[in-house]
């Protein structure tokens, strides 16, 4: 007993002597469940989520038949063109994504990388941020942001108007233009999964971001918002090499592309007969490129509004395998988005020539990325139909519809919210103005979340916030 006690004394006495608190602190330590990330991880989280379940999932799915790039031929998506199932169902698999997951870590990215002098991963995770929020409220309208992601500290957080939310994405990419020019204590590479950590074309997608975000605003402010628009195009993109595309799908399983998981897991969509007959009358070569035909032979668009259910795609034309694929690259931002942004803010400001160059150049560089051969792009363009002397709005946002096709349908709804181009053919009735608030939210933080219906546009749409 006495043996034992001694041993006893002195083992106390060396943990309290020789047991400091750090060495306390890892003991007390799981190694497989740590409660800090790396910046490396955290970036390709972020990029990763963003790309697959934020841009190339259910928003883009269901905007894609609203603004009838495609149209829905069997569950959810057929219930979407028919009318009968836009409910508060349709966006909470995305809106619970971005708030407790991708802004959650770009917060957590901003502040860790801050701390640390890793300027290059704060700047670029305030790019993301920026797109991020702007899909939420172009989509939403009011969302929840200088409340919002405080965790228990703030459960229910209040709703901002749309007006601010545009003001503070403008200062969210001014912020990130500026930490991306700081010197860094590090740098992404392979992490970063769109750039590989070049700062400079960072940079220029924050500009990109922000010529979208003033064209954007088109409505409120004519005049404003393209000179704005100008100023940001002209430190964007210089080449189409530059352009924001995620190009990193793979073919396994957990790392294709979501709309060919789409196509082969659900079959869902079809090419629209608004699509198909609009390149039809443009004799557009892109026709033979973007669709596939269906197993009897030759192509067939499924009518907007009143389609059968196909999903087999025996009756209707998918898109074809040159623009969909287990490794197909998903756009974010574009160099031709650009011109075409440019093209828009020049007409409306009276500037005619200038316009009719941007546009040139716009569409060369869509159909360039689409694949089109350059002789066929030169017989496109000489057409009056899609050239004429004076290029007007209507041309202008008909090529970008088309550009937008089939993985930017998110920005096609944004645009046809915002111009009414080009003319949809729905026959039950007009798209949605905006997507029903999610259901999480309705049980959640009902005392918060606005009281509007789908019918009632966003601030940019109609200046109103609900």
């Amino acid at each position: 007993m006495k043996k034992a006690f001694i041993y006893i004394f002195v083992l106390l006495f060396a943990c309290t002597s020789a047991c400091t608190d750090d060495v306390l602190d890892r003991i007390d330590k799981n190694p497989n469940n740590p409660t800090s990330v790396p910046d490396n991880m955290l970036l390709t989280s972020i990029i990763t989520t963003t790309t697959f379940s934020v841009s190339g999932t259910d928003l883009a799915w269901y905007s894609s038949v609203f603004v009838e790039h495609t149209t829905g031929v069997h569950g959810q998506l057929e219930q979407g063109d028919k009318r009968t199932g836009i409910n508060a169902t349709i966006g909470n698999n995305v809106w619970n994504t971005l708030y407790a997951g991708v802004l959650a870590d770009i917060e957590v990215l901003i502040k860790q990388a801050d701390e640390k002098g890793n300027f290059h991963y704060s700047g670029i995770a305030k790019v993301m941020k920026a797109y991020n929020l702007g899909i939420a409220t172009d989509l939403w309208g009011r969302i929840p942001y200088s409340e919002a992601l405080k965790g228990s500290d703030n459960r229910a957080p209040q709703y901002d108007n749309q007006q601010d939310i545009y003001t503070a994405l403008q200062t969210i990419l001014d912020e990130a233009i500026a930490d991306l020019a700081k010197t860094s204590t590090a740098t992404p590479t392979g992490d970063d999964m769109i750039y590989g950590g070049d700062v400079a074309r960072w940079t220029k997608t924050a500009w990109a971001l922000k010529a979208r975000f003033h064209n954007r605003l088109s409505k409120v402010d004519p005049t404003g918002s393209a000179n704005s628009a100008l100023q940001a195009v002209a430190n964007a993109y210089a080449n189409a090499g530059e352009s924001c595309i995620f190009n990193s799908f793979t073919t396994a399983s957990t790392g294709e592309h979501p709309w060919y998981q789409e196509l082969n897991d659900r079959s869902h969509h079809a090419v629209s007969q608004t699509f198909g007959d609009l390149l039809t009358g443009l004799n557009d070569p892109r026709l033979a490129l973007f669709v596939a035909d269906i197993p009897a032979g030759g192509k067939a668009y499924a009518p907007n509004g009143s389609a059968q259910n196909d999903q087999s795609a025996l009756l209707y034309s998918r898109a074809s395998s040159n623009v969909l694929s287990a490794t197909s690259p998903l756009q974010l931002v574009t160099f031709d988005e650009m011109k075409f942004i440019e093209a828009e803010a020049q007409l409306r400001l009276g500037n005619q020539a200038a316009a009719n160059t941007a546009y040139q150049e716009a569409v060369t560089a869509s159909m360039t990325r689409q694949g089109v051969a350059a002789a066929d792009i030169t017989t496109y363009l000489a057409q009056a139909v899609v050239s004429p002397a004076n290029v007007t709005q209507n041309e202008i946002m008909t090529q970008k519809y088309i550009s937008f096709w089939l993985f930017q349908p998110i920005e096609a709804y944004n645009d046809y919210r915002r111009t009414g181009i080009p003319t949809l053919t729905n026959s039950v009735g007009p798209a949605p103005r905006r997507f029903p608030y999610p259901t999480s939210e309705l049980s959640n933080n009902a005392g918060n979340v606005p009281t509007t219906t789908v019918n009632a546009g966003v601030w940019w749409d109609d200046q109103t916030e609900d």
